[in-house]
């Protein structure tokens, strides 16, 4: 995917093409937007982070409601299959790859999780804004790449962060192997104590109960589980437990919504409230 165009982002809703200079991480990522009225240089800047489908635009879509009535600039990268083909290197970060059903880890200049980071910097140029932060939401695979972000990627940048629907989780525990935990990731470095302490919340439709063809049937999957909505509080707990082990500050939050099944559209608006109600103001 090449382009031209000089990117820009304007009131209403729009795209361009992101050139990343770390090319280990793909080239070239479209850019789905929507920037509200009203919009200033302190107006928060949210990003959305799409599921397995690749549907960066619809996910946009899904938002811009919330989007004009909190003022947030909303950020909404695409991940295509054919730069990401599956989720080695989109909701999983890229940490590491599959070889021959061994887990290998990939070099730190190779992780999809910081591309993000750059973004927000040209997002940052070309909206002029003052802010330093910014708010990461993802809803299933989605919500994958962001809790991993939040437990691997080495940065402030992020100031409210909120995962919805995980199919399944990187567990903060050295009991199981990675992807489903630490087990074997010595080289990644997890500072556990400073992940415990951000703002998270994991955000659940408790209507997510299916064993859909989607969601990962594993035996390390499975133990996390039988479907999204025990595997997510399952995630909670195992984190609250572990800080509380270490001794450490816990400062997540766990939200359900009733009635609401694997949905990012149902679970937008409830997302966009808590960030409005956490993120800096």
């Amino acid at each position: 995917m090449k382009n031209s165009a000089t990117p820009e982002i304007k009131p209403g809703s729009g795209q361009y093409v992101y050139e990343d200079p770390a090319a280990n991480t793909g080239a070239s990522i479209r850019i789905w937007y929507h920037q509200p009225n009203g919009f200033t240089a302190a107006s928060p800047i949210v990003f959305v982070m799409h599921g397995m489908g690749r549907n960066a635009d619809d996910y946009r879509d899904n938002w811009v409601s919330s989007a004009d009535t909190h003022g947030f600039l909303v950020i909404t990268p695409e991940f295509d299959m054919e730069q990401f083909p599956d989720d080695w290197p989109y909701s999983l970060g890229n940490l590491a790859h599959d070889e021959d059903g061994a887990v290998v880890l990939n070099p730190k200049k190779n992780w999809s999780l910081p591309v993000i980071d750059r973004i927000f910097e040209q997002v940052r140029d070309l909206t002029g804004t003052s802010r330093e932060t910014f708010s990461l939401f993802g809803h299933s695979a989605g919500g994958q790449f962001v809790h991993r972000y939040m437990t691997f990627a080495d940065s402030g940048a992020v100031d409210t962060a909120v995962a919805a629907n995980p199919g399944f989780y990187t567990l903060p525990v050295q009991d199981e192997p990675f992807p489903y935990g630490l087990g074997g990731v010595d080289s990644l470095k997890t500072a556990l104590t400073a992940y415990f302490a951000r703002p998270m919340v994991i955000l659940l439709g408790e209507a997510d109960t299916l064993q859909t063809p989607n969601l990962r049937q594993t035996p390390e999957a499975m133990r996390q589980g039988p479907h999204r909505f025990a595997r997510g509080r399952n995630y909670f707990e195992t984190a609250r437990r572990e800080a509380e082990r270490l001794g450490v500050p816990f400062n997540w939050r766990i939200e359900t919504v009733p009635g609401v099944g694997h949905s990012n559209g149902e679970l937008a608006a409830p997302a966009a409230a808590i960030i409005a109600e956490m993120a800096p103001k």
